[in-house]
């Protein structure tokens, strides 16, 4: 079963192939995930276990834990990896000099190295997603110990790196203005875990989804790494393509800016909005059946998580009825609701993507029935990162938020991470939130993080800081001429490579 390769279609190009930075970019994301391991790594079916560890030890109190390598783990150019290796890319990711994202899930940790194959991390008080944050991938202390901090972004080896995974940077290729066109991977024929069946996997990199589409259409490339819900439901019917969809723990929300927009300020505002959208239809017209509508950012698996909530239907006439008992007047011959001289209008931004502008065509609609004007404002992939959430550029943001390998509430709704790089987008403050997040975060029992998720949905449900609407399903296409893929479980789109070391096509042998 050794040999063959596979071309895949990205949207975007690859930036930083490092573990530190990769977090911020799906394509980085993936590629990073076939060149580096780290010390645990989920498997097949989703469970948490050692990778670059051959054993994990947890102290009684949850505060210290231990990692024995495996001996047979060697860099992509040979060198040992060792207990070096871990201590360089954990005091790197907590170094504020090197700006990863990071930073924040190991603040507090210390970690020392007894010996070449053992590491131990001691952390203040216990932190439950702990153990999946050292899935992140090690960087190798030989090739960057001489490069500072400061120059660590514009390294060759954020291109061109070596790492320790199943798969090892064999060549890329740039157009005449220095953009990536395409990145191939060589099978590592030294890991640790076993034999590699594919020889090579190549990226090829498209500015959209629907160029990337037709690029699955011409049998340019052989699978997508992602589609919008409209091509899937097209390549659900074609022969040709295998198209997965498993459920992804992420939800798409409006999150409204209430230091940006006085209009939005107004509580009755956001709940006449909130009234009025109807989530199943929004649901059904950016995503068909690949997402499922939500009222709470607790979503299915985490705990807390109430599968009997009720999805309401929208209410325009209750919507109405409110604006107008708080003085939002219809006067004759308008559109458009005004109080006090100011009219009720605000723009909403959205990324440019077709599943998004779908939904926010609806919601402009629905809102323009009860009053309000709705400017819809598309922003370029490109530029969404750098203009509009770095500085909360928005009114009102319609986007997806992922929360990752672990359920982690805390880099989206605690009061801490609303400036950038946090995720809280709404500038969502609770000081109750804040310590049951903190309290969910340091425990390990079930009970406390189902109370402590139960505090922040009652808080949201009476402050209304962001409209839930739906939950979205991963839309990955696969040629059918690849045999091995396991894809039943997501938390982020690079999880589709958990056993891509068993991915094989069928070749032809001579004798």
């Amino acid at each position: 079963m050794i040999g063959g390769s596979y071309i895949e279609g990205a949207i975007g190009t690859p930036q930083f192939i490092n573990p530190l930075y990769a977090p911020g970019s799906d394509v980085d994301s993936d590629i990073a995930r076939l060149v580096y391991s780290g010390l645990m790594r989920y498997d097949g079916d989703h469970t948490l276990i050692p990778d670059l560890a051959e054993q994990v030890s947890i102290s009684d109190d949850q505060k210290t834990y231990t990692f024995v390598l495996r001996p047979s783990a060697l860099w992509h150019d040979g060198a040992p990896v060792t207990s070096a290796d871990i201590l360089f890319t954990i005091h790197a990711i907590q170094d504020p000099s090197y700006h990863s994202p990071l930073a924040v899930t190991f603040t507090g940790a210390t970690v020392e190295a007894p010996d070449e194959r053992t590491v131990i991390f001691t952390l203040t008080e216990p932190l439950a997603p702990f153990l999946a944050a050292l899935t992140v991938g090690i960087l190798p202390v030989h090739l960057w110990e001489e490069i500072a901090p400061q120059y660590a972004p514009l390294a060759q080896l954020n291109s061109k790196p070596v790492g320790s995974g199943p798969f090892m940077f064999s060549k890329l290729v740039k157009d005449t203005n220095g953009v990536f066109r395409s990145y191939t991977l060589a099978r590592n024929p030294s890991f640790y875990r076993g034999t590699v069946y594919l020889n090579e996997i190549t990226f090829k990199f498209y500015s959209s989804l629907q160029e990337l589409a037709d690029a699955v259409r011409n049998k340019n490339v052989e699978g997508a790494s992602v589609l919008s819900a409209h091509d899937a439901q097209l390549f659900a019917h074609d022969g040709g393509v295998a198209l997965f969809h498993p459920n992804l723990q992420q939800f798409t929300a409006v999150f409204f800016h209430q230091k940006r927009s006085p209009i939005l300020a107004d509580d009755d505002v956001r709940r006449a909005l909130i009234l009025a959208t109807d989530r199943t239809t929004v649901t059904q017209t950016a995503v068909g059946t690949y997402g499922t509508p939500i009222t709470s950012p607790i979503l299915s698996g985490m705990p807390g998580y109430d599968s009997a909530a009720p999805v309401p239907a929208g209410d325009i006439e209750a919507a109405k009825a409110l604006l107008d008992a708080k003085g939002w007047a219809l006067v004759s011959g308008a559109t458009v609701r005004s109080k006090a001289g100011a009219s009720l209008a605000f723009s909403l931004t959205v990324l440019n993507t077709p599943d998004l502008l779908a939904a926010a065509t609806a919601l402009q609609h629905t809102w323009e029935t009860i009053g309000v004007a709705v400017t819809v404002e598309a922003v370029d992939p490109a530029v969404f990162q750098s203009d509009v959430l770095q500085n909360h550029a928005y009114d009102a943001l319609l986007a997806g938020e992922r929360y990752g390998t672990y359920p982690d509430l805390y880099p989206f709704w605690h009061s801490s991470q609303i400036s950038s790089p946090g995720l809280n987008l709404s500038g969502f403050t609770n000081r109750k939130v804040d310590t049951a997040i903190e309290t969910a975060r340091t425990t390990t029992d079930h009970t406390k993080a189902t109370e402590a998720a139960q505090l922040l949905l009652a808080a949201f449900t009476e402050e209304q800081p962001a409209l839930m609407l739906y939950q979205p399903h991963y839309l990955y296409a696969l040629s059918p001429k690849i045999f091995g893929a396991s894809i039943a479980t997501v938390t982020t789109p690079s999880d589709r490579f958990t056993t891509v070391e068993q991915w094989y096509r069928k070749t032809k042998h001579t004798f």
